[in-house]
């Protein structure tokens, strides 16, 4: 029998229609219709991004779905940003978004259903249409950057096959001790979801305080990175970008990424990205304002804080570096230490 089709005709190969999210269990998905200044307001591909206007969409199967994707997918233009959470990606997409022909995709909940079901066969099953989806766009696209929340890096070689390019972006641990440790919320975060970030990482699962069990967290991001790295299906494909380079020098870092994507980068690069005010608003929120500055003042006050938590911490990622014999992330711990390599 033929499924009825009531998706627009369109659907196909336009990026106006997103998979919202899905749910194997009911053999339904949820397509919303979206403009483009719908995609660029979004931080988060979630109910976060329905809230400023009434926006439609349907109620479908997967049987639809498939019915209505008659094109062949892009994948070559499908990129990924990569990251281990609360280290710039936002702010990093943000400035990907004003290349020309670039369509920013910031944590779309599918993806998130993918990485956190990789044993349930319902919820794999439907991988490559959310995968399809995603390559669509725009008349202008070129390129579509997907910016996933941290926890679908764990998926990253598999989502890697098949797509374009892959960037993750990370900061030194110092750094992200400081940023996790200052709400408890965060903290918390990472914990919540403990087992999922450490699978397949080797690393022993002994009870730890904070400062140690968030370093093995992060240890366990970059341990997969680098594996990814060595891969040399993949490597030709990878950058590794430490944010603090993109801090220090916004328009030439930014330029190397979109280069690493195979985008071209306008002459006026640097103006553009100062005329846009990323750089002097919180990139989740832009009616908050925060800068360089800004956020160097509450790193300061966290480092204080929690000083000790994250002394404990570090020593606990150079013993665990040196044990593992991975001299390569050694650069890696501390703020203004140079990596082995990048």
């Amino acid at each position: 029998m033929t499924t009825p089709r009531r998706l627009p005709g369109d659907f196909s190969r336009s990026a106006a229609y997103p998979l919202f999210a899905f749910d194997p269990a009911q053999d339904r998905a949820w397509v919303l219709h979206f403009r483009p200044e719908d995609y660029r307001r979004a931080s988060f591909l979630d109910q976060r991004a329905l809230h400023h206007r009434d926006i439609p969409g349907w109620v479908v199967s997967r049987a639809e779905l498939a019915a209505g994707l008659d094109l062949p997918p892009a994948p070559d233009r499908l990129h990924w940003l990569f990251h281990i959470g609360h280290c710039g990606s936002t702010l990093a997409s943000r400035l990907m978004d004003l290349l020309p022909g670039v369509l920013g995709v910031r944590e779309p909940l599918p993806l998130l259903t993918l990485a956190g079901s990789r044993g349930d066969i319902a919820t794999q099953s439907w991988r490559d249409i959310v995968l399809h989806l995603l390559t669509r766009g725009f008349d202008d696209t070129r390129a579509v950057i997907v910016k996933p929340t941290s926890l679908v890096t764990t998926l990253a070689g598999e989502l890697l096959h098949g797509s374009g390019k892959g960037c993750l972006l990370w900061v030194d641990l110092q750094t992200w001790l400081a940023t996790m440790l200052r709400e408890k919320d965060l903290t918390d975060a990472v914990f919540d979801n403990e087992d999922w970030r450490l699978a397949g990482s080797g690393l022993d699962r002994d009870p730890l305080s904070d400062g140690p069990r968030l370093s093995r967290v992060w240890l366990a991001e970059q341990m997969r990175w680098q594996q990814l790295m060595t891969d040399p299906a993949l490597a030709p494909r990878l950058m590794d970008l430490d944010f603090a380079s993109l801090l220090a020098d916004p328009a030439a870092v930014s330029a190397r990424l979109a280069a690493h994507y195979g985008l071209e980068v306008p002459a006026d690069w640097a103006r553009r990205i100062e005329d846009s005010g990323l750089l002097t608003r919180y990139a989740k929120d832009d009616a908050q304002q925060f800068d360089a500055q800004t956020r160097e003042r509450e790193l300061a006050a966290a480092a204080d804080r929690h000083a000790s938590a994250i002394a404990e911490g570090l020593r606990w990622a150079e013993a665990a570096i040196d044990r593992l014999d991975l001299p390569v992330l050694a650069g890696r711990l501390r703020r203004g230490s140079r990596p082995t390599s990048d």
